[in-house]
């Protein structure tokens, strides 16, 4: 490359040249941008809004997974679930059975107001 005026050719670009074809040229231009600016002009959809939100919701999912996920790693292995009620009263039920006998009151009772553990 060399700072030599005369080795660079710019006769291309001069409108004076070829009049009509830097008049299409232009009139093109302007139309692409009318064009680009009419559909900027116009409210976005409902749909366009949405897409607009996808990245941040997603990033702020991820955050979250990201938190819950270190919560439950440092909480540990979840704790066994609790019988329900109907649970705890087969298992009376079953009991008392294979024991040859009914259930008293106060078994049920005590099996119903028993909670996990206790």
């Amino acid at each position: 490359m060399t700072n030599d005026p005369e080795s660079v050719d710019l006769s291309a670009l001069d409108p004076a040249r070829r009049p009509e074809l830097w008049a299409g040229r232009m009139e093109a231009t302007r139309r692409a941008v009318a064009a680009v600016l009419l559909e900027r002009s116009r409210p976005p959809g409902p749909l366009e809004v949405l897409a607009d939100w996808a990245r941040p919701i997603l990033a702020a999912a991820a955050v979250l997974l990201l938190l819950l996920g270190a919560t439950a790693a440092l909480l540990g292995p979840p704790a066994a679930p609790r019988p329900s009620e109907a649970r705890r009263l087969a298992l009376l039920s079953e009991s008392a059975v294979i024991a040859g006998r009914a259930a008293t009151g106060a078994e049920v009772r005590t099996a119903l107001r028993r909670r996990a553990g206790t």
